[in-house]
C-alpha cells in the first residue's frame, strides 16, 4: 500500500501542476489559486506513504485528510490521486494485527 499511496501523492502533485498550468492559458486564476492545496495534499500524501508502515492509523488518517483536501483545491484533476490515496488508507486501516 506504500506504493499505491506514493504515486497517488506523485500523480497528485503532477495533476495540481496541471490544473495550475491550464488555468494560466484560461486566464481564470479560481482553480490555480487552488492548485497549491493540491501541491500541498500531494506533499502530505507523501510524508504519509513514509509512515504508512510505522503507524498506520496516523498514516490512514493523514491519507484522507489529503485526499480531501486536493479533492477540494483542485477537483476533477484530483479525483484519481484522491481515490489512490482513499484506496491505500482504507485497506491499510482496516488490517487486523496491525500495530497501532
Amino acid at each position: 500500500m506504500k506504493t499505491v499511496a506514493t504515486v497517488g501523492s506523485i500523480f497528485g502533485i503532477i495533476a495540481s501542476l496541471l490544473a495550475m498550468f491550464f488555468t494560466l492559458i484560461d486566464d481564470s486564476y479560481t482553480v490555480g489559486n487552488f492548485g497549491l492545496l493540491g501541491i500541498a495534499a500531494g506533499i502530505l500524501g507523501i510524508i504519509a506513504a513514509i509512515l504508512i508502515e510505522r503507524k498506520p492509523m496516523l498514516a490512514g488518517f493523514l491519507l484522507i485528510v489529503a485526499a480531501a483536501v486536493g479533492i477540494y483545491g483542485v477537483l476533477l484533476y484530483f479525483l484519481v490521486p484522491g481515490a489512490l490515496m482513499l484506496i491505500a488508507a482504507f485497506v491499510k486501516m482496516s488490517r487486523r494485527g496491525s500495530s497501532y
